[in-house]
């Protein structure tokens, strides 16, 4: 069965529209969980918008009042008392991609990350400082020019030495591109969020950068040997076999996904709604043809009865 140039635009309108709600929910949903203020902003203006539908359902028409002017300021104090969020949420949208620039196969990511897991134990036990940043979907070119270049694939040894105590390029973080190091020594901006005393200069950098893209940096503290991982800005501690489970998780598992796998649902669906709405149109078309017949049969009946009228 072929598809008419008029079914092919309604499928494509359909699915861009899929996809834009789909990212735009799924957006909000990543800043409302993975920030608490923006959690607490959410539940203020659903509270306003539960005490506004009272008043007008209830005729407080003062109380409503109040609620109108505060609503229409409201956007401009959202503005001001939410600025840092809405900041890093814009700088998120616009990192450009990384998804295409790096090729790699399942097994050298598994062995990056075998590699990257043994480098951090090892400094975990000789309480080494690291900071090491995964790229994933956003890239992090911008980053990678602030630092020393590299091109090195992935190892121990490098790792250890790169962040040997005394070394040119221990200070700053490790940027690591599909499996190899694409350079040592850059500069993260550091996070706003009041965090522990505990944790310093390298947690806030790495805090800094996951708050701005959604890459995975890994810390090794160099007063504890614990080592964390920041994502989100969220820091979350693991022994190196827990970070090896994480690691793999995020990396090899989600590379295994078909990106087809994804679409191959909402493309059916909106084959099966385009059928709906022709199926729809026909049936709408068949019975104003109907319609229209019956109209006719009946003047055509009228006409007859009045003709056999006027013979009698």
């Amino acid at each position: 069965m072929g598809y008419t140039l008029s079914d092919i635009t309604f499928l494509i309108r359909l699915l861009l529209d899929i996809l834009v709600v789909w990212g735009l929910i799924y957006s909000g949903l990543r800043i409302v969980r993975n920030n608490s203020r923006t959690i607490q902003l959410v539940k203020g203006v659903l509270i306003i918008v539960l005490v506004k539908a009272l008043a007008v359902w209830l005729g407080l028409n003062a109380l409503n009042y109040l609620i109108e002017m505060f609503l229409n300021w409201g956007v401009v104090v959202i503005l001001v008392v939410f600025q840092p969020e809405i900041r890093g949420m814009l700088e998120k949208v616009g990192k450009t991609t990384a998804i295409l620039t790096v090729d790699v196969s399942v097994s050298q990511i598994q062995q990056m990350i075998n590699e990257l897991v043994e480098a951090c134990s090892q400094m975990s036990k000789s309480k080494t400082g690291a900071l090491i940043s995964i790229e994933r979907t956003q890239s992090l070119s911008d980053f990678i020019r602030t630092g020393i270049v590299m091109d090195s694939e992935v190892s121990t040894e490098l790792l250890g030495t790169i962040f040997q105590y005394g070394t040119p390029m221990h200070d700053g973080a490790v940027i690591i591109q599909g499996n190899k190091i694409a350079c040592a020594a850059a500069y993260f901006p550091p996070t706003t969020k009041d965090l522990p005393s505990k944790y310093g200069a390298r947690h806030r950098a790495a805090v800094g950068i996951s708050e701005i893209t959604d890459s995975i940096t890994i810390i090794v503290s160099e007063e504890t040997g614990n080592i964390s991982v920041a994502v989100n800005g969220q820091l979350t501690q693991y022994p190196p076999e827990g970070l090896q489970r994480y690691l793999t998780n995020m990396l090899v598992q989600s590379s295994n996904q078909n990106p087809s796998s994804i679409l191959v649902p909402m493309l059916n669906q909106a084959k099966s709604m385009s059928k709906r709405a022709k199926k729809q149109e026909e049936d709408i078309n068949k019975d104003e043809r109907v319609k229209a017949i019956e109209i006719v049969n009946l003047i055509e009946q009228k006409k007859e009865g009045g003709q056999h009228g006027i013979s009698k």
